[in-house]
């Protein structure tokens, strides 16, 4: 305990040794918060190339920043050729797209009428060649089995009859016991017929065993075969014949679908004729870069606006300032000086290089959110000085008066000690150079002042520790 006595009594002799009196007198006390400030139109119109399908746009010519122009004035020409060459090619891909269309249009009429009749066909023929092997095995093949004997057995029968006729001709010539010159012949004419049917009797022999044995197994093989085949034509026909005219129904939809989209494309990209020249909507001044949410945005996109730099579709590059626009002050502060500020609240302000030249502002609005930069935006109105012209894009230092009283008791914020149940004190000093703690209540902060509305008297001596 001794040793904390002593550290506690040497932590004051040490505090005391720094510290600062502070005689507390009533003065006038302000909090005037100091706000740089860009001046930006209340009226704004920002150019933007709004193309469907052309994208990047060549600057061939561009006005200076900050130039006069009237309605209809020229701002910006662009570079056309590469343009009107893709739009030639757009041209041809419609003409082609046409054609296309036409043909797959007369391919699914001509299909239409045709696949039917070729279904038709192929059922036909399925259906004949069942006929023709039905009636081969119920009939036809037995008809030629007996045609094959029939003839077989009328070759035989005329051997016969010619073997026998030799057999009378030499019996009716022997019995004469002589034999003219006619008769003899007409006995070798005999002879020689019966040996030309003998040989026409082994080759109908052999006709007739090639006939049941080759021939006709052969030809029921042909015609079952060709049935066989019929019927596999007829169901692939009936499946892909169909299918097949599905798909030629499905590529005209395409085909009309494609030429409808090179048609659009094509009206897209001639559209876009009207961007390579821009032109002011109004009277005003042509600036470079955009003014959005309280800031004129330049940067990097703005260094692509001059000749042969290139200006992307969709975005806005610039921005017209019509001539009847009225210039605000636009600040961006940090939340410790937003809580300060309210609508209404004025001011003065100077603009940048001539700060000998003051005017009146007023806050007209202030955002209740930061900005993604944890900013808070603070729009001022102004009555700007006839004698300095300003213009848009100039910078100005306000100064807007958020508190102010003439004869308040004000300290050092550093004087002020915390207590551990959140209230405020400040350690006064007393006759013989003794200092006691006194509870105050704090006030506004301006700086390193602080006001204190109550607990504290004039001409009291405050005692400022490590001053």
């Amino acid at each position: 305990m001794k040793n904390r006595a002593l550290i506690t009594l040497l932590i004051s002799l040490f505090t005391s040794a720094y510290a600062e009196k502070h005689v507390v007198k009533e003065e006038e006390f302000s909090i005037q918060p100091t706000l740089e400030a860009t001046l930006l139109p209340d009226k704004k119109i920002p150019l933007v190339i709004d193309a469907k399908e052309w994208s990047i746009f060549t600057i061939l010519e561009i006005l200076p920043q900050g130039s006069l122009v009237k309605k209809d004035d020229v701002l910006l020409r662009f570079d056309t050729e590469d343009f009107e060459k893709k739009l030639r090619d757009a041209g041809s891909d419609v003409d082609a797209a046409q054609l296309d269309l036409a043909n797959a249009e007369d391919d699914f009429k001509a299909s239409e009428k045709y696949l039917p009749l070729q279904l038709q066909a192929v059922i036909s023929k399925d259906e004949e060649a069942s006929e023709e092997w039905d009636y081969f095995q119920k009939t036809s093949r037995d008809s030629a089995i007996k045609e094959a004997e029939l003839a077989l057995k009328q070759v035989e029968l005329r051997a016969d009859a010619e073997r026998e006729e030799l057999v009378q001709l030499e019996k009716m010539y022997k019995a004469d016991d002589l034999t003219e010159n006619t008769e003899e012949i007409i006995l070798k004419r005999q002879r020689e017929m019966v040996k030309a049917m003998a040989v026409n009797l082994e080759l109908a022999r052999l006709a007739h065993k090639r006939t049941l044995g080759t021939t006709l197994p052969r030809l029921a093989l042909k015609i079952q075969r060709d049935a066989q085949n019929a019927s596999i034509a007829r169901r692939e026909s009936e499946q892909s014949l169909p299918r097949s005219l599905k798909l030629k129904r499905i590529a005209l939809e395409q085909a009309r679908v494609d030429c409808k989209r090179q048609k659009d494309n094509w009206e897209k990209l001639k559209a876009d004729q009207q961007w390579f020249v821009i032109k002011a909507p109004a009277d005003g001044y042509f600036y470079h870069g955009t003014i959005q949410e309280g800031r004129w945005t330049t940067g990097d996109a703005v260094k692509t606006l001059v000749a042969a730099g290139a200006v992307a579709s969709k975005r806005p590059f610039a921005t017209l300032i019509p001539v009847d626009a009225t210039l605000m002050m636009e600040a961006f502060v940090e939340e410790k000086v937003q809580a300060q500020l309210k609508a209404g609240l004025s001011g003065f302000a100077t603009a940048a290089g001539s700060p000998e030249i003051s005017f009146p502002v007023k806050i007209e609005k202030l955002a209740g959110a930061p900005g993604i930069d944890c900013r808070y935006r603070v729009t001022l109105s102004a009555k700007y000085p006839a004698d300095r012209p300003l213009a848009p894009g100039m910078s100005a230092t306000a100064q807007i008066i958020c508190y102010q009283k003439n004869a308040a008791l004000v300290v050092p914020v550093k004087a002020l000690h915390a207590t551990d149940d959140g209230s405020w004190e400040l350690e006064i000093e007393q006759a013989e150079g003794k200092t006691s703690r006194v509870a105050v209540k704090r006030g506004r902060t301006s700086g390193d002042k602080v006001e204190i509305l109550s607990g504290l008297a004039k001409d009291q001596v405050v005692i400022t520790p490590g001053a």
